[in-house]
């Protein structure tokens, strides 16, 4: 059993700012094996954030022959069982990179991809998300497949159909904005019907928000950099996710006023932040990692839809590769 409870005050992870001697502190705990009722939140909050990201289009877990962890099913389950063991004003966010842009060897898209990003949006509109971070991979995969309109897609500096600048929504008399940017991404899929702006444009759409709303939060994938540039350049901004292929739990820090917290890789652990709240001010809190592995009970829809995704899915690739 591994239980990690830090307080961070003057030290940051490899991806971060230092944050200023006087600023607020993050707690933080990572759960990984121990029995699911002892990995659920004790503690209320005035806001919770549960945030994962790169499906990759999958469904299902994270495939490792060792413990596979992950898959949309356990995420939602978890989310739920939290939401029950300790009540509070909650948001469910995906990060990014949550559809697949696989391509052939001549860069066509293939036909196996596409039918794992139908089923991803399936399954995605299924999971109560609030806002969903469009990134460069995400562009290759509504090119093939037109967005479910149900699916919350927000990008600062991705315009395409489908996609809003940010959501806003309403928490106990408490507005919150919420929006992403992504950086440029290495895909080989045509992605032109979806311009992408560099990720330091998305000034203007930040300043609008943070004029709206009491709680400002900003999801990136692979823009570390951009991120730092425009916490610095639009004052407001209260709490940061960053995503950017981590493959390990990193912890969170508190800078220039806001919560900067980590999605992990393949969303094999549910990022749980717990936000104490003074209006629309981040005054502290705790960044929980919850492993999903098997201990982890299922969202009953969306196991039900990851099933039919397999079953689908194991039909093309039988047709387009052969075997059994």
């Amino acid at each position: 059993m591994l239980v990690l409870t830090l307080t961070l005050s003057g030290c940051a992870p490899r991806a971060a700012l230092a944050p200023p001697a006087n600023e607020p502190a993050l707690a933080y705990e990572v759960r990984t094996t121990e029995p699911f009722p002892q990995r659920l939140p004790r503690t209320t909050a005035d806001l919770v954030i549960v945030y994962g990201g790169e499906n990759h289009g999958s469904l299902e877990t994270c495939g490792c022959p060792h413990r596979p962890r992950g898959s949309l099913a356990r995420f939602v389950g978890y989310a739920t069982a939290a939401a029950r063991s300790a009540p509070a004003p909650s948001l469910r966010v995906n990060t990014g990179y949550w559809l697949t842009d696989a391509v052939d060897y001549a860069g066509v898209p293939r036909r196996d991809a596409e039918v794992m990003d139908i089923w991803a949006m399936r399954g995605m509109a299924a999971a109560g998300f609030d806002a969903m971070n469009v990134t460069a991979h995400d562009v290759a995969g509504l090119v093939r497949v037109p967005p479910d309109p149900s699916l919350p897609l927000v990008s600062a500096n991705v315009s395409g159909p489908g996609i809003a600048r940010y959501v806003i929504v309403e928490r106990r008399g408490r507005t919150i904005g919420i929006t992403g940017i992504t950086g440029p991404g290495a895909t080989m899929a045509d992605t032109s019907a979806y311009p992408i702006a560099p990720a330091e444009s998305a000034t203007a759409v930040l300043a609008e928000l943070v004029s709206r709303v009491d709680v400002v939060v900003l999801m990136g994938w692979q823009a570390n950099e951009a991120l730092r540039f425009l916490q610095k350049a639009v004052p407001g901004i209260d709490v940061i996710l960053d995503s950017g292929l981590y493959a390990d739990a990193l912890p969170p820090v508190f800078q220039l006023g806001a919560a900067w917290a980590f999605s992990e890789y393949q969303m094999v652990r549910a990022g749980e932040l717990r936000l104490r709240l003074d209006g629309g001010r981040v005054l502290g809190g705790v960044d929980r990692h919850v492993d999903l592995d098997a201990a982890v009970p299922d969202d009953p829809v969306i196991a039900a839809i990851a099933r039919d995704a397999r079953l689908d899915l194991d039909r093309v690739q039988k047709e387009l590769y052969g075997g059994g």
